[in-house]
């Protein structure tokens, strides 16, 4: 067999077996990732306990992967909890007073909004419809209304329910994280005698992923999460239910680019407004915009410095790409891919830019001994 065709042939093999193994780890995909990145975050806190066990790296990594699981993965959790209760007991209301049950909080707030001039306008509009088009606009509402809290509610259940999937993901990233603090240097050693690079170029690409985590990660969920505590107080200041569905809504919402936690401060604050509690609308539009909001920028600033700074239409781009693609981590992978991604365009920029180099360089040495020659020869001549 020829070795050109066997070389080819492997190739083929090598590319048949990694696509296979790739369908076969692509429902951990998200999990090994998540699992990289809190690596590359928390490795100084690994490196320090290590240093205070004698360089016991196993057990380090251990202690590390613990104090990561309790200090983040914990209060995350409980929030999350709390706010899917309260989503289900919010669509559990909404569909009972859509079918006509008593619901007193319901009721409550819809009498608030009725008092208001902008709830009465409404109302004094409704009563001069037609008896057939109030039936109209009755079942219209019960129909919407009955469409959106039971897709709600079915997702909020699933989310809360589907316990086994998500328990398999948690074991995968802790278990990823232990073996990735504890054989870094081995998996260190490894990449880079895979990949096709300089040493160089590894060392840039090393320290661009570094930075992208500390960036983009880091900065994303610290912003996010000072903004969703900020508007949570300001939340259970001002009375508003449902806090703990605020809050996290807030969190997200925050990572998204051009969008921010004023998603969520500005509608309640207009909720405010309907209920005729406009002192406290314009308190909490206020302090959303000099004090929530600002607060994005400054944290950013603080945490990122001049890491992983992206263009906002590439980051608007990724984070949206990203999260129709994976879903909620997305806000994460899409900047950090972007990022890596021009970190790699430029590094196949300069070796292009090198290789040219290298091609002209003898030709233009081969011109200038010509033009030497020639001169030459001309002296002797004349």
């Amino acid at each position: 067999m020829p070795r050109h065709f066997s070389f080819w042939l492997l190739v083929g093999f090598v590319a048949a077996i990694g696509f296979l193994f790739f369908h076969i780890i692509k429902p951990f995909i998200v999990a090994i990732f998540i699992a990289i990145v809190l690596a590359v975050l928390f490795t100084p806190v690994h490196r320090w306990v290590a240093d205070r066990l004698a360089g016991h790296d196993r057990i380090a990594a251990g202690i590390t992967t613990a104090l990561v699981m309790l200090l983040i993965l914990l209060p995350i959790g409980t929030t999350l909890l709390m706010a899917g209760t309260q989503i289900m007991q919010v669509s559990e209301n909404v569909a009972a007073w859509f079918n006509g049950q008593s619901t007193d909080g319901i009721e409550i707030t819809i009498d608030k909004i009725e008092r208001t001039k902008f709830g009465a306008t409404v109302s004094e509009l409704y009563a001069d419809l037609p008896n057939g088009q109030q039936e109209q606009v009755r079942q219209t509402v019960a129909k919407v209304g009955d469409g959106v809290t039971a897709d709600l509610y079915a997702k909020t259940r699933g989310l809360l329910t589907d316990v086994f999937t998500f328990a398999l993901s948690l074991s995968i990233m802790t278990l990823g994280l232990y073996y990735f603090l504890a054989d870094r240097d081995l998996f260190t050693r490894e990449i880079h005698r895979l990949l096709p690079f300089h040493d160089e170029e590894e060392e840039r690409l090393t320290e661009k992923f570094q930075s992208v985590c500390q960036g983009v990660v880091l900065g994303t969920i610290v912003a996010g999460v000072v903004q969703a505590t900020l508007s949570g107080i300001a939340f259970g200041v001002l009375g508003v239910p449902n806090v703990w569905v605020l809050i996290v809504l807030t969190m997200f919402c925050s990572f998204i680019p051009f969008v921010g936690a004023a998603a969520v401060w500005a509608p309640v604050s207009l909720w405010l407004f309907a209920e005729g509690r406009y002192a406290a609308g314009i308190g909490l539009l206020t302090y959303g915009a000099a004090v929530v909001s600002t607060s994005d920028n400054l944290v950013r600033a603080y945490v990122i410095g001049n890491q992983a700074k992206l263009h906002p239409l590439v980051a608007l781009i990724s984070v949206l790409g990203a999260l129709k693609l994976m879903g909620l981590w997305g806000i994460f992978v899409g900047p950090m891919v972007a990022a890596f991604l021009y970190a790699l365009l430029n590094i196949t920029k300069e070796r292009a830019r090198y290789a040219q180099h290298r091609q002209t360089e003898p030709r233009q040495t081969a011109r200038s001994q010509t033009e030497q020659i020639g001169v030459i020869v001309d002296g002797k001549l004349d």
